[in-house]
């Protein structure tokens, strides 16, 4: 299903853009867009980054700790793949906004030619686009897989008084 919405999404990206964007005006789309890929990708090397929790693993299922480190690495390979997916793009447009910049390939490409560097554009930007819900998919997958590791955990009593449990309302006894 996933793959399905992926091919879908830059496959009608690349459509549309083909269709409804003439070459001419890529320049003041591409303009804005060049900037933004690599912060993205910067932002999700950092997300990527961080740790795991390292206190109470001992007292975990193994099934279920196994579980929860292969979603961590399965978080992990999605946010390599949108970098790469990013970065490349971000390479592409770049060239293409290098090449066609001072009007170097006016005249040059036939209709057919300017159809397709639209098409590329917009798929480059639904495939940007397509791989971070996949993402923020994973990311949820994982915190909730930790939330019921958390839950699971069995707590343990001790004689502090920050420990004990205070009660809000006396008890119906007293």
């Amino acid at each position: 299903m996933n793959l399905l919405l992926h091919i879908g999404t830059v496959t009608g990206l690349a459509a549309l853009f083909a269709v409804m964007v003439p070459a001419r005006s890529l320049d003041e789309v591409m303009l804005p867009l060049i900037p933004v890929l690599p912060v993205v990708a910067a932002v999700l090397v950092l997300r990527a980054g961080t740790p795991m929790p390292d206190a109470g693993w001992e007292r975990i299922d193994p099934v279920r700790r196994h579980r929860f480190t292969r979603r961590l690495v399965e978080r992990t390979l999605a946010y390599r793949r949108a970098v790469f997916i990013l970065s490349g793009s971000f390479l592409a447009l770049a060239a293409m906004f290098a090449v066609g910049k001072g009007g170097v390939l006016d005249g040059l490409l036939t209709p057919l030619q300017e159809q397709s560097v639209a098409a590329v554009v917009g798929g480059l930007l639904g495939l940007c686009g397509s791989c971070l819900p996949e993402l923020l998919r994973r990311e949820c997958a994982v915190a909730d897989v930790q939330k019921r590791l958390l839950d699971e955990l069995p707590v343990f009593r001790t004689s502090r008084p920050s420990a004990q449990v205070i009660r809000l309302f006396p008890s119906a006894e007293a």
